[in-house]
């Protein structure tokens, strides 16, 4: 008899988890115990006297594996994140630039002799010596790379030499010459000089002075630098289409005194020796077009995902869900980069996110804030924020796999100097976050069974009509309007339906409107007997808590779910059986 009265007591107890469930759901161990359980007798049925539960925190009810794609960041806050997959870097290059002699010739001048005076004493006569003439003309050629689109300047190591040849008529009439230049086109800058001379240096131009005549004057270089549209009387460096020319003579002055016997039978030639190597560009100033294949930035894969993200009726219509992409690329070369995100689920696309074109800064770190908003975006922290108003479609229906489809190119308009036959290296990585803040349309959903009951109320069956009524008061402070439906499960747990047991909740839970204040909402539950036998066979409930920003006409926005600021308290409990309860007391 007395095992009978626990069973007896407990029959109600079990009902009551109804009501503290739509607060809580914590997991599916309930010690019937805790409830005070002393029955008092109406006229309209039994009534169990009124209770309330502890405080309910989010972390109690949003259970979560290491591996989950949800965490819980240190200060409480739920957020989901993932990471993109590593993908290999883009490795831009343009081939060098190769130019080759196309033709070239040689050219004496002769030294013209100026009487001056007469050496007092003396058949010889004092003279001036003088040249003037270009002694050499050449003319190179190259393709230019089609990613190159404005040459401006151009560096080499490309190798000049240059002799000066003094015939032995020059040698008898003068040991030294006082002056002698050597020009060259203005589009070459000269460097790493190398000569047997004195000389000084103005842009492209050599003045040597007190040259000795006993030997050739010689001079190695290299041509260092080379500016393309420039050109003057010695010649030109010209871009026409995809060719590359340059032509340039090189001019030779000379001028002394000197003391010869017989002018009138001088007769002086200078002759010279040039050449340049044929040789390679390797370092340009301009403008650039190199292919970045950055076709794919890589996909991330999404694991891990708890099961109130998942069931039917989810969409996780999140306020400001955030990708981060980080560039880095070590071309001296601007670019951009836009894409396309995509979401697949069971293989087929479920939503697609066109994002636009994003700067890509050079030879640095390029870090992008992609977001549904830039609401509390510390943009200081980013190179550049980018807003794409539906971003959250991407994880409404959470899927299987994201992918980043991406179109990279140079900024064209942007002057640099680049490296030609180098490859540079273009590398992307990315990840998804986003905190657990509802937008207008999200709805999650939590799902839990409460079962083990049939053990305590088999020896119990309620007379046709009977109900029992749970009533309750939820305190709630979590931003979300939380909407509870139920059904019974018998000892198989399979479903029973309506003909047999319905299960009736009333009202929705108010949100509280920004996570800080509790709302108060008033709600009943109702299990109803309409088969005979039905309530004996009952072993528990499978309950549904539909967390949504919007009620319909308000919604909770941009709060974002905490797991310990946030919770619930089911106050002022009463259960009460309406109807005949009839027990085997044998």
């Amino acid at each position: 008899m007395e095992n009978c009265l626990h069973k007896l007591r407990l029959f109600p107890a079990a009902l009551l988890l109804g009501g503290l469930l739509l607060a809580g759901c914590v997991n599916s161990d309930y010690d019937f115990n805790e409830i005070d359980s002393t029955m008092g007798f109406g006229g309209d049925g039994l009534e169990l006297p009124s209770s309330s539960t502890d405080t309910i925190k989010l972390v109690d009810v949003l259970d979560l594996n290491e591996d989950d794609c949800v965490k819980v960041r240190p200060n409480g806050d739920y957020v989901f994140e993932q990471t993109g997959d590593t993908v290999d870097p883009s490795r831009p290059r343009i081939d060098p630039i190769r130019v080759a002699q196309r033709t070239a010739y040689s050219n004496e001048i002769p030294v013209t002799v100026t009487s001056s005076q007469a050496v007092a004493g003396a058949r010889a006569v004092a003279v001036e010596l003088s040249a003037d003439g270009d002694m050499q003309a050449f003319e190179y050629d190259g393709d230019k790379p089609e990613e190159v689109v404005e040459l401006i300047s151009a560096m080499t190591d490309a190798g000049l030499s240059f002799s000066l040849n003094f015939p032995e008529a020059l040698r008898s009439a003068t040991p030294t010459i006082d002056r002698i230049e050597i020009r060259m086109p203005s589009y070459m800058t000269l460097g790493d000089i190398v000569t047997n001379g004195t000389y000084t240096i103005s842009g492209s131009a050599l003045t040597f002075t007190d040259v000795p005549t006993s030997r050739n004057l010689t001079l190695t270089a290299t041509i260092a630098n080379m500016e393309f549209g420039v050109s003057d009387d010695l010649g030109s460096l010209t871009v026409n289409g995809d060719k590359i020319n340059l032509d340039g003579r090189v001019h030779v002055t000379l001028s002394t005194t000197a003391t010869i016997e017989d002018p009138s039978t001088s007769y002086i030639m200078l002759s010279s020796t040039f050449n340049i190597d044929d040789f390679e560009i390797k370092s340009v100033t301009g403008r650039f077009d190199p292919a970045i294949d950055m076709d794919d930035l890589g996909n991330v894969e999404i694991t891990g995902v708890p099961d109130f993200l998942t069931e039917e009726n989810v969409r996780v219509d999140l306020y400001n869900p955030r990708i981060f992409l980080t560039i880095t690329s070590d071309m001296s070369l601007d670019g951009f980069v836009s894409g396309t995100l995509t979401s697949i689920k069971d293989g087929a696309e479920t939503a697609s996110v066109v994002v636009p074109e994003m700067p890509i800064r050079a030879g640095d770190t390029t870090r992008v804030c992609i977001c549904r908003t830039d609401e509390g975006i510390d943009r200081s922290a980013y190179d550049h924020v980018e807003v794409v108003p539906n971003l959250s479609a991407l994880i409404e229906e959470i899927p299987d796999l994201i992918t980043f489809a991406a179109d990279a190119r140079a900024d064209v308009n942007s002057v640099c100097t680049f490296e030609l036959d180098h490859e540079y290296k273009v590398e992307p990585d990315y990840n998804i976050e986003a905190p657990i803040a509802f937008a207008e349309n999200a709805r999650i959903v939590y799902k839990d069974t409460l079962d083990d009951w049939n053990g305590d109320i088999s020896d119990f069956e309620l007379s046709e009509n009977s109900h029992i009524d749970v009533t309750a008061n939820i305190e709630n402070r979590v931003p979300a309007y939380l909407t509870l439906s139920a059904h019974a499960i018998d000892v198989d747990g399979n479903e029973m339906g309506e003909d047999q047991i319905a299960v009736e909740v009333s009202n929705t839970v108010i949100a509280s409107p920004e996570g800080q204040t509790s709302v108060d909402t008033p709600i009943s539950i109702r299990l109803s007997q309409n088969a005979e036998g039905a309530m004996k066979r009952l072993d528990g409930l499978v309950l549904s808590i539909e967390a949504a920003a919007s009620d319909g006409a308000s919604a909770v926005v941009g709060e974002t779910l905490n797991s310990e600021r946030h919770f619930l308290i089911a106050k002022d409990i009463k259960i009460k059986l309406v109807g005949k309860l009839i027990g085997d007391f044998n």
